[in-house]
């Protein structure tokens, strides 16, 4: 799409509903988001970010709006300047609030997950009737084992169909183990109500200023399962040199919290996760065409993903705690022959 950056400097100089029209306003920074683009701005002797929305503007942008608002006063989040649904000269909605100085988090660092598990126990804390909207994540264990589950027995017959007999078999143990570890923590989740929650919690979401944990992009900020949100956050930083650190985070937000089934809750989800991200896995081989297996971008990626959605299936294995099961080098074989067979009975 065309840079729409002259009609953004138009319309925060000019338009009705913009707080610094009339003002001398300067564009330090652009860059591109996933779903947005951003500029950083400096007007009225402060900086700010000004955010336009390419998609979903109007449900993420008031989110992230009354996220913001709901935070900034504890200095856990950016203060929102103002959110505009229908903004003079541009096409889609756009959300103005204040720069924040500071540095990323370094997820290797102790000080910094204190930090940022303060901060979202807070949010996790805060009283549910401040919250007008559901966060788009899934509510609690069992919206989020109806989506998972629901996904299995189709993937199910469909590897069975190409021929991938080992993988196919797998998959019902798989899910029942699942179906066990959901309904001996049920019992849990029936005491606890959802609460806010950040909705994306990440290490790229997060600033640190002066010790204590922001969080940006509350596009996703609604009511939902907080443990859930720490198990993700958890489950995406599986990698760090010093696995101990999960252990220290996740020990730092259940003090913060008070909530003493926070670590039981957690772990059940950090179980599950493993199997969510092998079906998303599948599920996405299971869409590519065969056109678009015989452009080259697909062969110069196909050593990396069947190495990925190995190391998922024998991660999924592990973690749901299977007696017995194929090495890699077995399931590799098979990974293999999804790719060679994609676009078959699909």
């Amino acid at each position: 799409m065309p840079d729409p950056t002259a009609s953004v400097y138009a319309y925060l100089t000019t338009a009705q509903a913009s707080g610094f029209a009339g003002l001398h306003v300067d564009l330090l920074e652009h860059w591109r988001g996933d779903d947005n683009l951003l500029w950083k701005v400096r007007a009225g002797g402060e900086e700010a970010v000004v955010k336009l929305f390419l998609d979903a503007g109007q449900a993420r942008g008031r989110r992230q709006f009354d996220g913001q608002q709901l935070f900034a006063p504890q200095g856990i989040a950016p203060q929102p300047l103002w959110f505009d649904r229908y903004p003079e000269g541009l096409a889609r909605q756009v959300l103005v609030y204040r720069w924040v100085d500071g540095r990323a988090l370094q997820p290797d660092d102790a000080d910094d997950l204190t930090a940022l598990a303060a901060s979202i126990a807070a949010v996790h804390g805060e009283e549910v009737d401040a919250v007008r909207r559901i966060s788009p994540r899934p509510l609690n264990l069992e919206y989020f084992w109806s989506m998972l589950s629901g996904g299995l027995k189709p993937m199910q017959q469909w590897l069975e169909e190409i021929g991938c007999q080992q993988i196919s078999t797998l998959l019902p143990l798989l899910e029942r183990r699942g179906e066990t570890l959901v309904a001996e923590g049920a019992s849990i989740w029936r005491s606890m109500p959802p609460t806010p929650i950040h909705g994306d919690l990440c290490v790229e979401n997060v600033v640190l200023q002066a010790g204590r944990a922001v969080l940006v992009d509350w596009e996703m900020f609604g009511l939902g399962d907080s443990a859930l949100e720490v198990a993700e956050f958890l489950h995406r930083q599986r990698g760090l040199r010093r696995p101990t650190l999960q252990e220290h985070f996740l020990a730092e937000y259940a003090s913060f919290s008070g909530n003493a089934s926070a670590p039981e809750r957690v772990m059940l989800y950090r179980r599950l996760l493993p199997l969510r991200d092998a079906s998303f896995l599948l599920s996405s081989a299971r869409r590519i065409t065969p056109e678009e297996r015989a452009q080259s971008e697909f062969s110069r990626s196909l050593p990396w993903l069947i190495e990925t959605l190995t190391r998922s299936l024998v991660e999924c294995i592990e973690a749901l705690g299977l007696p017995m099961h194929p090495d890699g080098d077995d399931l590799r074989s098979e990974v293999e022959l999804i790719f060679s067979r994609i676009g078959e009975k699909r």
